[in-house]
This record gives structure tokens, sequence and C-alpha cells, in this order.
């Protein structure tokens, strides 16, 4: 072979550095067939077979129940409350983002630094003060999609003064239809802090209707109800407005004939609850009770969401990684805890991967059923199985990716996206290398 002359190896050499430039920016997000779910359930020959029935999901809850103390029965709770009780639950809600101590933190609130005053108002919004040695507790039912924080605050404090996206406030997002106990009222009269399925927080009152004990466990364990299948759905009430519902949202219901069913819908009137009867079609965005739990469901369910944005603790009405998972699974019946570091360790079938080689982990990842959670202190993945050239695959709502190229960095991608499981995380290693816990049914 002829030597190659110095413009030729000049030419060579910068084919290849853009080569390098090229992969150094790479997404992890996959776009090709892998990307649909035809894919995964052309794969799937036994993926319709019920993996679980009304029987195995109750008991897969229960499990999942024992494992993790933040799921919330709340037809349980006591009628009275101590206010020891409401003020330790309060404060752990402040702990979970670092608001428990009297530090002003360095976030931003309306573009400039936080104030000292806005946050010492903050905290002493909470009301601690107020709080009775025996609370009776009363009962809301969420009448818009709505935003649960760890202060009662509305406004976002965020880590740098142009992010719009990651408030450090927001816990998580509830649906239309949620139940929630309520235990304490805030200094300014404008929030309850309440218990939902999943999570304390702060709500504004005007995203709750009051409501008897009666009614709210009607709401709490509905004996017929609508379960939505998409990945959102708007449906339309009085006044010309809609209300905004999530996957997996139970909205009680009962049949109404020719494929029909009627919605018992939430509104208020004067911080009172009161219902109003919608009837929808039975289609594929709207279930009558819990789809089926299957293999190819989860693969279905999952990709419901892909391309949708990131939304971190349901903002930007959308999901992030762990509310993503949850969804999905919350359409076949099956409760999850809302925070991504509990879900995979508290599903009933956990395989703990301290220690294991990257082989073993891709091993014991090859043995997974779609649907199975990959998981460590702050990400979760949806598995969707083997690729027909032998890669692990699955769903996810990715915030951010690094490259580790001449563009070396931190790139925000905010999407659902397919990717393989071995992408490259914020240390340069395969994804797969950090998962601590892969958790399944």
């Amino acid at each position: 072979m002829r030597k190659p002359t110095g413009k030729l190896m000049l030419v060579i050499f910068m084919l290849a550095f853009c080569c390098q430039l090229s992969l150094a920016a790479a997404s992890p997000e996959i776009t090709d067939a892998r990307a649909t779910p035809g894919y995964w359930v052309s794969r799937h020959p036994e993926g319709e077979r019920v993996l679980l029935d009304e029987a195995g999901v109750r008991q897969a809850n229960a499990v999942i129940r024992q494992h993790n103390k933040t799921l919330v029965d709340l037809a349980a709770l006591p009628e009275m409350i101590t206010g020891n009780e409401v003020a330790r639950r309060i404060e752990a809600v402040q702990a979970l983002g670092d608001f428990d101590t009297g530090s002003v933190p360095a976030l931003y609130k309306h573009g400039a630094g936080l104030t000292a005053y806005s946050y010492g108002f903050a905290r002493k919004n909470c009301n601690l003060e107020s709080l009775s040695q025996e609370i009776p507790l009363r009962y809301g039912i969420v009448t818009e999609r709505a935003n649960l924080r760890l202060l009662p605050e509305a406004a976002g404090w965020f880590e740098s003064v142009d992010d719009t996206h990651y408030d450090t406030l927001q816990a998580t997002a509830l649906d239309p239809a949620e139940p929630v106990a309520i235990l304490a009222d805030s200094y300014d009269g404008k929030f309850f802090f309440v218990a939902s399925r999943y999570y304390d927080g702060w709500l504004a009152k005007t995203s709750l209707g009051l409501t008897d004990r009666n009614t709210w466990l009607g709401y709490v364990q509905p004996s017929d109800f609508a379960v939505v299948t998409a990945n959102k759905k708007q449906i339309p009430v009085a006044d010309g407005h809609s209300l905004l519902f999530q996957m997996g949202a139970k909205i009680p219901a009962k049949e109404a004939g020719s494929g029909q069913l009627q919605l018992r819908l939430p509104g208020a009137e004067a911080g009172k609850f009161r219902e109003e009867l919608v009837t929808l079609p039975i289609d594929d965005t709207l279930h009558h009770g819990f789809l089926p739990c299957t293999e190819n469901n989860f693969i279905r369910q999952g990709f419901r969401f892909l391309g949708d944005v990131y939304g971190w603790g349901g903002l930007d009405d959308s999901v992030d990684c762990s509310a993503f998972v949850a969804d999905v699974y919350r359409s076949m019946g099956l409760e999850l805890p809302r925070d991504a570091d509990q879900q995979a360790k508290s599903m009933p079938d956990v395989t703990d991967l301290s220690g294991m080689s990257e082989e073993e982990r891709l091993a014991a990842l090859s043995r997974c059923r779609p649907g199975t959670l990959l998981a460590n202190n702050t990400h979760v993945m949806m598995y969707l199985g083997e690729d027909k050239d032998g890669t692990p695959m699955v769903l996810q709502s990715m915030s951010s990716w690094f490259s580790f190229g001449s563009d070396y960095g931190k790139h925000y991608l905010r999407k659902v996206i397919t990717s393989t499981a071995t992408f490259l995380n914020a240390s340069g290693n395969p994804y797969i290398d950090g998962v601590h816990y892969l958790g399944s049914l």
C-alpha cells in the first residue's frame, strides 16, 4: 500500500477530529426503529400474558407499602391527629429541600437573590406555633392540576438566576380528583398542609374543594372508576374550561351504556366541593378500571410519553424520571413511591447490584422483563429489553447528559427518550455501572 502523503494525512486527521467531535456531542437519544413500541412488542411473543390479576396487584401493592413508608393509606388515617405529629410532618417536608434551618439558601426568586425576609416569612408561614394539641382531620378533593410545595410559597426558588424549570420548592403535581387529608393552615391563610397518597406538602387552597368524610372516601376508595391511559388528557367541564389529567389518574365513574362512561369530575364553589357529571366514550385515552398488567402494556404505556418535555416535580405539565415510571405503573393499578431513590428498592423483586462488575450487572438486567426499574439515588429508568444486537434498552425522562470529548460538559435534553442502558453517566462510565437496584414484580 502506498504511504499517505502529508496532505492526505492532514485530511485523515481532520476527518478523525470531526468524527470525534460528532461522537462527543451525540445525545443518548435513540431515534431509529427501537424508539417505537412496535419494535419491542414484536420481540415479546408472550407480552400479552397477564402478569398480575386484580388479587396479584393488591398483593404487590401491599408488599410495596411494606417496603416504603411514604405511601399513605388515606382511609386508615385517624380522624384526630396530634399537633406534634403534624409538626413532625411539616418539618420533615422542610428538610426535603434543606429548608429546615435558619440559614438563607443561595437561591433566586423572581430573578434576584432570595432575601432573608422572603426565606424567613416562608418558614414562618408554616405556622407551627398555631398547632393545637389535637387536630381534627379535614377532607379535600383536588379540583385542578395542582403543585404540592415544600413550603407554603407559590413563587419558584431556583439555583440559578435564569432558571425557570427546576423549582426547589416543588414536591410534585397532583391530578384533579385526588383526595387529600388536610392537616394544617398556613399563616397567611392561602395554603393547606395536606397528606396525599404518596407525599405531604403545601397545596394552594384555591386548588381544593372541602367536603365531608363519606364523600371523600368515595374518591379514596371508589367502587367504580375510569383510568386515564393517555400520557395526558384534557377533559372539558362547565364554564368553557377543562381539567388536565395525567396517565394513571383515577376518576370515579360508572358505565353509561353505548361504550361510554359517566365521570364524576371535581369542582368547587366558595371553597366547597361539588361534582360535575360528564359522559365520555371509552377509548385509548380512557379505560374502565385499570389496564391489565402485562409486559406489552408497560411498553405501550411508556411510549405514550416519548418526546414529552422533562417536567421537574410535575412542572411544565409533564413528568420527571420518577413520575414517568410511576404513571406507567399506576395505569395498571400499581402504586409506587414518588421519588426515584425509593422506587426500585420498594418493588416485590429487588436485585441489589452493589459490588457487581459491569458484566454481572448486564447479565442480571438481561434476565429482567420489560417494565423493570433501574434506579440509583437520583434517577430511574424503565427497561424495554435487549435489541436484536443484544444491547439493553430503556425508556427514561432525561433531564441532562454529559459529553467527554472536546466539548466536555453537561447538556440539557429535558425529554422522554429511548436510550441504551450503557450511555455515559456524569463520571464517563456506562450508566449501568451506577445503577443501585433493579426492581420488578
